[in-house]
């Protein structure tokens, strides 16, 4: 089709109309921003390795805002997160810098991974500083969740079963073209957060406590049926440990129904692929994805440069010269490879922030749900980065921490409000004339 002038003038009018309603109403571009994540293939590929998507077009646009467009400081808590994150961030960029100087500069994918995640720090809990933009947010995240759920069953049902013959190749057919396998249970741990929170801001009528509960046991079970071990584990671990610190006992036990229903559905219609993926061996590795070899030649490569590391983003160069089949496949071997001991040990205060945080509302009693939800995140992906990179500047992992930083902005500020409102009260009633 031939774009004539008019043609481009009313395509203009119609895009600065886009960017005027989301710059105004950020709470419909944040509901369009989750919806987004549901479609991961609708991309436009750069290069080899790299796909700009809705989602990062939308983020872009919500930077430039809050740069021209000055948000409410963050309260002291995020302060904390954000310092540390800054600091960490700084070591990776000094790395690059010495790494270029050197005439080794990393990949560009890990750059713009790292780049891409900083800004998602950014922007998400500067622009989430209210109950009904985080609703708008949640509300999105479900639909885009329901949505790649579908996509799941599409996929799958576009492959012949016949010609899948262990789990892997089942895990690879389920996923989309502009993802690993792996990608997918970062994306559950995401929406199985987002449903939680969306349990605790949204009425407390029994439907809707249901439905919550329904769709956060739905996108738990999604890395199951696609047989994403190592992050099914992780989430069943983080979600019996919400139940199990909020006292929700009787959840544990629907839960604990549900998992083995997913478990015999499984057995019933893919026993070959159900054995072939519980055919482990915790001794010798085997059935972990060669797991074992993996981190035993990522140790090797720590122990030639163990307190400076090798560079960020020279894991994988580095590990393919030395013989391995490819990443170690841990954040924390990772972390340490790349930026050496003073790295790891930034990482981990990094972390440690995100559990303080959650610690100090879940000893709030009127924010206790809330902390429960962070701590239960956290330590999912604390879990789940045993055997994948998951807390190591990958998107969906860090929206989900952004998420829980802006949760935490909004519980500090609940309180910060209560506490001035008593303070006037208690003036007023100090300066009153008594009778």
């Amino acid at each position: 089709m031939y774009l004539t002038s008019i043609l481009w003038l009313e395509l203009g009018i119609a895009t600065l109309i886009a960017i005027g309603i989301l710059w105004t109403k950020v709470e419909y571009g944040l509901f369009l921003y989750a919806f987004a994540l549901g479609f991961p293939d609708v991309a436009l590929p750069i290069g080899a390795t790299i796909n700009i998507r809705i989602d990062d077009i939308l983020i872009f646009i919500f930077l430039v805002r809050t740069i021209l467009w000055t948000p409410a400081p963050p309260t002291q808590k995020q302060k904390n997160i954000f310092v540390w994150q800054a600091i960490f961030f700084v070591a990776c960029a000094l790395s690059i810098v010495v790494e270029t100087a050197l005439g080794n500069p990393p990949g560009a994918y890990e750059c713009a991974k790292m780049a891409g995640c900083v800004v998602i720090l950014l922007v998400l809990p500067r622009l989430i500083q209210s109950e009904r933009r985080l609703q708008f947010f949640l509300c999105g995240l479900m639909c885009g969740g329901v949505a790649l759920v579908f996509q799941i069953r599409i996929h799958l049902g576009d492959s012949s079963s016949a010609n899948i013959v262990n789990f892997q190749e089942l895990k690879s057919a389920a996923t989309f073209s502009t993802w690993n396998p792996n990608t997918m249970g970062q994306v559950a741990i995401l929406f199985v957060f987002g449903a939680g929170l969306g349990a605790i801001l949204f009425s407390k009528s029994p439907v809707s406590r249901i439905l919550w509960a329904g769709l956060a046991m739905g996108f738990a079970l999604v890395p199951a049926l696609v047989f994403v071990r190592g992050t099914t584990l992780s989430i069943a671990a983080g979600f019996v440990l919400f139940l199990a610190l909020s006292r929700r006992w009787k959840w544990v036990l629907v839960f604990a129904a549900v998992c083995v229903c997913a478990l015999l559905y499984l057995h019933a219609r893919r026993p070959e692929l159900m054995e072939d993926a519980t055919s482990v061996n915790l001794s010798t590795g085997e059935g972990f994805s060669h797991r074992f070899d993996r981190w035993g030649m990522a140790i090797q490569g720590i122990q030639t440069q163990p307190i400076i590391g090798h560079g960020f983003g020279q894991e994988l160069p580095y590990l393919m010269l030395i013989g391995s089949e490819g990443r170690a496949h841990d954040a924390y071997l990772a972390v340490w490879l790349e930026l050496g001991l003073g790295g790891l040990l930034l990482f981990l205060i990094l972390i440690f922030q995100f559990v303080r945080a959650g610690f100090v509302l879940f000893r709030n009693f009127g924010y206790q749900d809330q902390g429960t939800m962070i701590l239960a995140l956290i330590f999912t992906l604390c879990l789940d980065s045993l055997g994948l990179p998951t807390l190591y500047w990958e998107k969906l992992p860090t929206i989900a921490l952004s998420l829980a930083i802006a949760v935490v902005g909004l519980c500090e500020r609940n309180v910060l409000e209560l506490e001035m409102k008593e303070i006037q009260w208690s003036t007023l009633e100090t300066a009153a004339p008594r009778a």
